[in-house]
């Protein structure tokens, strides 16, 4: 038996220094929607690269994409080609589908002070974020999956800026993470990473590091 559990312990801490040693490439997004800035590919390549750092043991690389090119011109060669260019064994490219909030107003009477009673506005936001996520393993040039990943987020609040619409805004900036729309968004990308996180075990690189 005490062999036996030296030998799980042992598989376990193999797989684990293997999946650790997996680099993964995050690619500018792509902006499906129209509607984001010209810094918003690389704004949500660096989210996607710092949640990757924050919650697995995989290290993050945000790859550049080559002067010249766009990221809707890359196809799956210049992709994986960027990946080997990069040194990383993962790479994604993620495409925003969709990204907006709905607002609903409420005004209301609130507690009432020496007879005067103080009104306030109560604003109902309600967003949605849909990726969609290609995912490549370098060291085959094989596609991996192709996800669609949703992030809803629900908020009432008495004041405040909303943001409907991806706009020109930077979302690493602390106002839009802290918005109804950049909490969907984080979701959306905290679950891109946890399938990032799996597929690294579907790597060569990791399968070879396994076999040795």
């Amino acid at each position: 038996m005490k062999h036996i559990t030296t030998l799980v312990m042992a598989v376990t801490c193999a797989y684990a220094g293997a999946a650790s040693d997996v680099k993964v490439g995050v690619l500018p997004f792509a902006d499906a929607t129209a509607s984001g800035g010209a810094t918003l590919g690389e704004s949500l390549s660096r989210a996607t690269q710092a949640e990757i750092v924050h919650s697995t043991q995989l290290e993050g690389r945000v790859v550049p994409v080559p002067a010249g090119l766009r990221t809707d011109q890359l196809d799956s060669a210049k992709i994986v080609g960027l990946g080997r260019d990069n040194h990383v064994d993962l790479i994604v490219l993620g495409t925003v589908l969709d990204a907006h909030a709905e607002q609903s107003n409420h005004s209301g009477s609130g507690p009432s002070i020496f007879g005067q009673s103080i009104g306030a506005g109560l604003h109902s936001t309600k967003a949605t974020v849909t990726l969609q996520a290609d995912v490549y393993d370098v060291a085959s040039g094989k596609k991996l999956e192709s996800l669609r990943l949703s992030g809803a987020q629900s908020d009432r609040k008495v004041s405040g800026n909303v943001y409907t619409s991806l706009g020109s805004l930077d979302t690493s900036s602390p106002a839009f993470q802290t918005s109804t729309l950049g909490k969907a968004m984080q979701k959306a990308i905290a679950d891109l990473v946890k399938h990032l996180d799996a597929d690294a075990s579907k790597t060569a690189t990791t399968v070879s590091a396994k076999a040795e």
